[in-house]
């Protein structure tokens, strides 16, 4: 199987249409928002404008997989959620959802250097994502979030330190 390679593109009025049209299998449709719910929550800035709002397409080439919405304070250091993420049903179960997650997990600090946290809300029910997002290092808080009162998860985000430099003890030369 080739490795899934994904990239993410801020929703704009040439892929919007192709985000809306987007579809879950059944079933799943509580566990994540649709598209389209997730384009007006972004529009009206539903958790306060201190945040920033990144609506983006999950892209394999030209091909519109899916999408994520991140929720981010950049005045904050835990405040950065992945808020919806959602692979297209004919997608689902080929690697898009890791490969999404993984650019998602490096694109944060990146953008938010203060980031020391990322979190998200996973439904109970819902398995295969936990099973994905533990995976990739998230753990679960044992707080739920105030909407749905589902579990929260969270990953520590490290930070490299420069390594200091060892001082070199003078060596003593007999001669």
């Amino acid at each position: 199987m080739r490795e899934v390679r994904v990239v993410l593109k801020p929703v704009d009025r040439d892929n919007w249409r192709a985000m809306v049209r987007l579809n879950l299998r059944p079933g799943q449709e509580r566990f994540v928002s649709p598209p389209a719910w997730s384009l007006c929550r972004v529009y009206v800035r539903v958790f306060g404008d201190r945040f920033e709002y990144l609506p983006m397409t999950i892209s394999d080439g030209d091909t519109i997989v899916g999408y994520v919405t991140l929720v981010c304070d950049p005045a904050s250091l835990d405040d950065y959620w992945i808020d919806d993420i959602m692979i297209d049903a004919i997608y689902q179960g080929r690697g898009y959802g890791r490969a999404a997650m993984k650019v998602v997990l490096e694109m944060i600090p990146k953008r938010y250097p203060r980031c020391r946290t990322i979190k998200l809300t996973c439904f109970r029910e819902n398995g295969n994502a936990a099973a994905l997002y533990e995976s990739l290092g998230f753990k679960a808080t044992g707080q739920t979030d105030d909407m749905f009162h589902e579990p929260i998860y969270a990953l520590e985000v490290g930070r490299a330190e420069t390594p200091r430099k060892r001082r070199r003890k003078a060596s003593t030369r007999i001669s």
